[in-house]
């Protein structure tokens, strides 16, 4: 369980880290790699959910 929570805060870090020093070079640059961003991780989200539901039977 604290792994989970280490490696999610990990992740939204890095995720903070790369959209600044996106911003340092370019602001317009850094909000579309934010989007792209999120919208990969909202699709990985989405097929963990639908995976896990597959596995608990719901279908």
């Amino acid at each position: 369980m604290k792994l989970d929570i280490l490696s999610w805060l990990a992740g939204l870090l890095g995720f903070g880290l790369l959209i600044a020093g996106v911003a340092m070079i370019h602001v317009p640059a850094a909000f579309m790699v934010a989007g792209v961003s999120l919208l990969a991780w909202a699709r990985l989200a989405d097929q963990a959910a639908a995976a896990q539901k597959v596995n608990e039977g719901g279908g």
